[in-house]
C-alpha cells in the first residue's frame, strides 16, 4: 500500500511538471514587433472626434441670452451619424459644458428653439446642432464635452472657449 501511495505521488509529481512545462512557451520577438507597430498605426488613424458610431465635432461659441434673459453660451456642434439607424444628437450624444468646474444649467435659447439637436439624422448624414447652457459669469472660460450617451467607453470630445 505504501508503495502504491509512493508510485501515485510520483506520477502526481511528474504530471505537474509536465504541465508547468507546457505552460512556458517561446517568446516570438518578431511576432510581438509586428503587433506592436500594427497597434501603433492604428491609434494613430483613429479619428479624435469619433464617438462609437457617431462623430462629434464641436465647431465655436458665441454669448446669447437664454429664455429668461440671462447671460448664456450657445455651443454649435457638427454631429454625423455613422450608425444604420436614424437618431437624434440629443438621443446619442451627452454634451456637458463647465464653467469653475462646475456643470452648466442647460437653457432654452430666447427664440424657443431646441437648436436642432431634437432632429433625427439619417445614417451617414450630418446636422450642425446648438446647445444652450446658463452662464455662471462672463469672464471664465467654459469647457465642453461631449461623450456617447450610452456607453462604456470613456472616448470623449473636449474643447474649451474663453469669454474674455
Amino acid at each position: 500500500m505504501k508503495k502504491l501511495k509512493s508510485v501515485l505521488l510520483l506520477m502526481g509529481i511528474i504530471t505537474f511538471a509536465l504541465a508547468l512545462t507546457a505552460c512556458g512557451g517561446t517568446d516570438d520577438k518578431a511576432s510581438t514587433e509586428k503587433t506592436e507597430t500594427a497597434k501603433a498605426e492604428t491609434k494613430k488613424k483613429t479619428d479624435p472626434n469619433k464617438l462609437g458610431d457617431y462623430k462629434v465635432e464641436i465647431l465655436s461659441s458665441e454669448i446669447v441670452k437664454d429664455l429668461s434673459g440671462r447671460d448664456a453660451i450657445a455651443i454649435k456642434t457638427k454631429f454625423t451619424n455613422n450608425s444604420k439607424e436614424n437618431i437624434s444628437f440629443m438621443v446619442a450624444i451627452d454634451q456637458q459644458a463647465f464653467q469653475n468646474s462646475t456643470q452648466l444649467d442647460t437653457a432654452v435659447a430666447a427664440d424657443g428653439s431646441l437648436g436642432g439637436s431634437d432632429k433625427d439624422v439619417q445614417p451617414g448624414g450630418s446636422l450642425e446642432v446648438t446647445s444652450t447652457y446658463t452662464l455662471q459669469d462672463s469672464q471664465n472660460k467654459v469647457d465642453v464635452e461631449a461623450k456617447e450617451l450610452i456607453s462604456f467607453s470613456k472616448n470623449s470630445v473636449k474643447k474649451s472657449f474663453e469669454l474674455k
